[in-house]
């Protein structure tokens, strides 16, 4: 049986909503618009990873180092010590994006970058905008294969996306990912929830939910809503 990645805090309900974790192998993709709620999803799951022992590598294209470790202890995840002791690292590409010159060769410097994928878990928010200058089909089919000798090494990958990629990009991205969801904000009564649809979860480690509502607490971080979602 493949090893199980746990994500679980005390009083959360989030990791049974994920059926338990994330397994290794698992390549995973997040949907969804700006605001949707992406971000706070990998960094609730990136917190629950290192509170179990995992070893995360998180890139990221919107935010500096001090940028990362303030919005995460704003959510009651403090971070510093692993990023410290080495168990989490921390890049950021935000400052090469804001270059007025588009790096075209992002994709290739991603699978030469080896140290990169030394952890066990490697998230990568926002990872259309780190390859949409550079990525076509054939460039996605390289990419995505890199990603699945990785996760057959026991690894464990989730990006998120924006829409900003060919269609036909985006399928060969889809169809490599075992695990799918969606980010949405909606309305629940009077007030506006985020919303995280799973579309696919094919090494679900035990039964997971398909919709898992969610809001955002300062000092606490990601609450799950125990209200069924209609």
């Amino acid at each position: 049986m493949a090893r199980i990645f746990s994500v679980q805090l005390a009083n959360d309900e989030f990791h049974k909503k994920l059926g338990g974790g994330i397994p290794a192998g698992t390549i995973g993709l997040i949907t969804g618009e700006h605001g949707s709620g992406k971000s706070i999803v990998c960094q609730r799951i990136t917190y629950g990873l290192l509170k179990n022992d995992v070893s995360v590598t998180y890139i990221s294209t919107q935010l500096t180092t001090i940028d990362f470790i303030k919005q995460m202890s704003s959510l009651g995840y403090d971070i510093a010590r692993d990023i410290i002791r080495r168990r989490l690292l921390f890049i950021t590409v935000y400052p090469l994006l804001q270059e007025p010159k588009k790096r075209m060769d992002y994709s290739e410097k991603l699978m030469s970058a080896r140290q990169l994928f030394e952890n066990d878990v490697i998230i990568i928010d926002c990872f259309t905008s780190l390859v949409k200058f550079d990525i076509d089909p054939n460039s996605a089919i390289k990419l995505m294969g890199f990603f699945k000798r990785l996760s057959a090494l026991g690894k464990a990958i989730i990006l998120t996306a924006l829409d900003e990629l060919e269609r036909s990009v985006m399928e060969e991205i889809e169809s490599t990912c075992s695990f799918i969801a969606e980010t949405t904000i909606k309305k629940f009564g009077t007030d506006l929830k985020n919303l995280m649809v799973i579309k696919k979860f094919n090494l679900a480690a035990g039964q997971y939910s398909k919709q898992i509502a969610f809001r955002v607490e300062p000092k606490i971080g990601l609450v799950v809503e125990i209200a069924a979602v209609a």
